[in-house]
């Protein structure tokens, strides 16, 4: 394994742009990757910007709102358009990769001993273009401050693609995939941007009401319903509630379908973290608040509320954390627990709770969803 950070990996990449040789496209997971994280929160996010701004970089698209494992262009911000120019086809790269003495070792693979070529993370190169770049795209990318609004594109299902069948595709080609995958709908599409309809099961129920039955897609098929993928997320879901779904298109491209399920599910996950949060806020609170005299409100900030108003229950969750740390504090908990483990674990959770409250793009991972779960139990056991 080839280990890089993300500073190490933009020096790279400037110097091979400069040169104008070819570098592979990223995934956004891989930055987060290269600088040392799992997910886009506030500090990570400003860290990568900060190194590629260093070196005079952009990605296309900007990598914050994009979905965690999209791939990414990086690009010379200086360059502008005028970097198309230099952007070669993949048979170029391939044969570049091929012909070297030196194989090239780029970044964007995490795993350096796999070929390149055979890695799906980097099955084009950085710099090829993808297809004509708009102007609007370089727009956004040229633009780094953070995007406040939480895009379509950043669900996973909005970059999944979509099982689709022809307008001239008998019925039962239609219902057998719909068994198979489990689908309420499919799209009704010729070729990746062409979208002619939707094929539904209600839609199949009300024509078959009537005569004569229907034999073929086209008979039972309904207008599709679309958005685009830079569309506000919780501004396309009056409609997923009225039509149980919405094609995302993106630079012309239909590239996934957002369902009520989906939708389901990212505020499941959103509201399981804030459930957890919520609750181990409250043990805390529910066993310091008692053992705090109004003498501790001293150790808070001048601008704190909870000081202004001599009020514990407007104290925050970092001044309650911070306030069980003082050793004086501590001791009246009267709690037979490991002081240095437990801060140690609660600072993670502090973490966890600013990307959460901040709404960060992506969603806990493993390890994260297990700090608060054993956090939430141990509190349960000991504090409550």
């Amino acid at each position: 394994m080839y280990e890089v950070d993300i500073d190490q990996a933009a020096a790279y990449w400037e110097e091979r742009l400069k040169e104008g040789k070819p570098i592979y496209r990223v995934r956004v997971r891989r930055l987060l990757e290269l600088a040392g994280s799992e997910r886009r929160g506030y500090v990570i996010v400003q860290k990568i910007r900060k190194v590629l701004d260093s070196h005079g970089l952009v990605t296309i698209p900007d990598f914050e709102p994009a979905w965690i494992d999209s791939l990414v262009r990086i690009r010379r911000a200086s360059d502008g358009d005028a970097q198309d120019s230099l952007e070669p086809t993949l048979d170029r790269v391939v044969g570049e990769l091929e012909s070297s003495e030196e194989p090239m070792v780029d970044p964007a693979i995490s795993d350096q001993n796999q070929s390149p070529l055979a890695t799906e993370a980097v099955a084009e190169p950085l710099n090829a273009p993808v297809e004509a770049a708009t102007s609007e795209a370089t727009d956004a990318s040229a633009n780094s401050s953070m995007d406040p609004i939480v895009r379509v594109a950043s669900l996973a299902a909005a970059n999944r693609g979509v099982v689709s069948v022809s307008i001239s595709d008998k019925l039962d080609k239609a219902t057998t995939l719909m068994l198979f995958e489990n689908y309420s709908q499919v799209a009704v599409m010729q070729g990746a941007r062409d979208v002619k309809g939707m094929i539904s099961w209600e839609s199949i129920a009300r024509r078959s009401m009537q005569s004569p039955p229907p034999s073929t897609v086209q008979d039972c098929m309904i207008e599709a319903r679309i958005v685009n993928a830079t569309d506000a997320l919780f501004d396309t879901l009056r409609e997923v509630e009225q039509y149980g779904y919405v094609l995302v298109r993106d630079k012309g491209k239909i590239t996934g379908i957002v369902t009520a399920t989906d939708f389901a599910t990212e505020l499941a996950s959103m509201s399981q973290a804030f459930i957890i949060i919520g609750t181990i806020e409250r043990l805390i609170r529910s066993r310091l608040h008692p053992c705090l005299v109004e003498a501790d409100l001293g150790h808070l900030e001048p601008h704190s509320r909870a000081l202004a108003d001599k009020d514990f229950a407007r104290l925050t969750f970092g001044e309650n954390v911070r306030l069980l740390e003082r050793p004086e504090i501590w001791t009246r908990l009267k709690v037979s627990v490991d002081k240095a483990e437990f801060t140690k674990r609660l600072s993670v959770i502090t973490e966890i709770r600013n990307d959460v409250m901040h709404f960060g793009p992506d969603p806990l991972s493993a390890s994260e969803r297990r700090c608060l779960a054993q956090m939430e139990s141990f509190l349960r056991h000991v504090f409550d």
